[in-house]
């Protein structure tokens, strides 16, 4: 077998994991008391290729926590990137980065699980900083009063993006409005 082929089928591979690992993540975000047979056939496959790839719920759960990690990671790592220059100090660009992986973030926060894999939380852990960094920048620049301590801005920032994530998969938000509604709230609040 040449190398191109077998990078073809590796490719392959990590493509059918990926679609199977963002359709668990519909299916547990809907109900997560789905049953792993619940997750094949919403995947696509049967039950039996499902055990090929993840012998145990564990297994599953952890690899779509890695995924959603994964996820975030790259989003918020962009919106850091790409938004040093933005008047806001980059809100508006975190805001609308997280609520594009909502479902994998409802995931994330949903599940207590996740506490005792040690792998999990020490990833989650290292994604913090780059929104922190846009929290802070937004402090630095005055749009975000300066005594606000960093914890309240990154939990309260969260908090409204998972607000906001879960009013979009209940059709009470539109996509296109939750950044604006995100940031407008942070920054105003409701009073």
């Amino acid at each position: 077998m040449s190398v191109r082929v077998a990078r073809r089928r590796s490719a392959v591979r990590r493509d059918v994991k990926a679609a199977l690992l963002d359709a668990a993540v519909e299916v547990l975000v809907a109900d997560p008391s789905a049953s792993l047979a619940e997750v094949a056939e919403a995947a696509g496959i049967g039950r039996t290729t499902l055990h090929k790839h993840y012998a145990t719920r564990d297994d599953l759960l952890r690899a779509v926590a890695h995924r959603a990690i994964d996820r975030w990671e790259h989003v918020v790592g962009n919106a850091d990137a790409s938004a040093a220059e933005a008047e806001d100090g980059g809100l508006r660009a975190l805001a609308d980065a997280m609520i594009t992986v909502g479902p994998y973030l409802a995931f994330l926060w949903r599940n207590p699980a996740f506490d005792r894999f040690e792998d999990i939380g020490l990833r989650y852990k290292r994604v913090e900083p780059h929104a922190m960094a846009i929290l802070e920048r937004a402090q630095k620049q005055g749009t975000v009063r300066a005594e606000v301590p960093g914890y309240w801005l990154l939990h309260t920032f969260y908090s409204l993006v998972y607000v906001a994530s879960e009013s979009i998969y209940d059709g009470d938000l539109a996509p296109h409005d939750a950044p604006d509604l995100v940031v407008s709230t942070f920054l105003r609040g409701l009073g």
